[in-house]
């Protein structure tokens, strides 16, 4: 950082004071500037430097004497800024340390969100899902299976968002990955094949168009992007539709594709949608269940890979293209 001209004049001010009256009150102003160099950001060489400058603007009409007697007067505020400087950076020390503690503990309290969540909310979740399914097969009566079938459908849809909660709790804390060579058409295909009863139970059909071999430096989490965006997709478009999932060669980079029949994003909308907790508003008319984590683990994820996300309209055609860059292997 360059010190600015006004405290430059400043100092220059409390020099000058200092060596005409001696009067200590330009040493209390000494002690300030101290404690304000720190909360600027000012390393102690450029202090020194200034200190320097100011003693030559000072001394440049004084004979020899009189300059040996004005630098040794001068010292002494210079002391009272560096005492004061070092108090202060122990004290900034002292903060950052007590902010990191505090991190520290956040990140443990989300760790421990994550395994509540999982362990304490999901199985039970999971046990319920177990025992409605069993009953489900028993069941005769139109009325009572109904009923289960609501059950087990409003408990699935409870298992996703603790299940995406979680996810969000884990990487939230998260700061950076381990990352090693895989092909993302594999990561895509073992994705996709993944949806296939799901795809069935909505009478919908989905197409993988995708190089035969496409390396990039990912983390295996990256198809939890992938799985999202899909999920997505089913989630929001009619039953019957047809979905093209897709993996472009961009020059140095993959470009995946989510490209669905949906019921659209507005323009003014599609940066939000990626944030967590958001939802549209047609989306929450239409009854439709979840957290509005989903895209936010998506945005996470890639944003840890050093990628891009977006969402672009498929007009006039209905529904919306969901895409991700990530960096394909650098070749020498």
């Amino acid at each position: 950082m360059i010190i600015g001209s006004n405290i430059n004049e400043r100092y220059y001010g409390i020099l000058q004071g200092y060596v005409s009256s001696h009067d200590e009150k330009y040493l209390l102003r000494s002690r300030d500037l101290g404690s304000e160099f720190v909360r600027y950001g000012v390393p102690p060489d450029e202090i020194v430097e200034m200190h320097e400058r100011t003693v030559r603007k000072l001394t440049g009409n004084l004979s020899s004497k009189d300059i040996m007697q004005c630098a040794l007067l001068v010292s002494v505020p210079l002391v009272e800024v560096m005492v004061a400087y070092g108090l202060a950076f122990r004290e900034l020390v002292k903060e950052l340390e007590v902010k990191s503690r505090e991190l520290q503990h956040s990140n443990e309290l989300k760790e421990l969100f994550a395994d509540i969540m999982r362990h304490d909310l999901l199985n039970p979740a999971s046990q319920v899902d177990g025992f409605v399914s069993v009953l489900l097969e028993c069941e005769d009566d139109c009325t009572k299976r109904s009923m289960l079938s609501n059950i087990h459908k409003s408990n699935s849809n409870l298992i996703s968002m603790i299940d995406k909660a979680a996810e969000f709790a884990k990487l939230d804390s998260v700061d950076e990955l381990d990352f090693s060579v895989h092909d993302l058409a594999l990561i895509l295909r073992e994705v996709t094949d993944s949806f296939a009863s799901k795809l069935e139970g909505n009478n919908m059909t989905m197409s993988l168009e995708t190089e035969s071999s496409c390396p990039s430096m990912v983390n295996p989490v990256i198809g939890q992007v992938f799985s999202n965006l899909i999920s997505n997709s089913i989630k929001y478009s009619p039953k019957g539709s047809h979905m093209d999932v897709n993996i472009c060669d961009e020059g140095d980079k993959w470009k995946i594709t989510v490209k669905d029949n949906g019921i659209g994003i507005p323009e003014t909308d599609r940066d939000l949608i990626f944030t967590r907790f958001s939802r549209l508003n047609k989306v929450k008319k239409r009854g439709i269940k979840g957290t509005g984590l989903g895209l936010a683990i998506v945005h996470k994820i890639v944003t840890l890979h050093n990628g891009e996300v977006g969402v672009e309209s498929n007009s006039p055609e209905p529904g919306s293209t969901f895409w991700v860059r990530l960096n394909k292997v650098k070749t020498d």
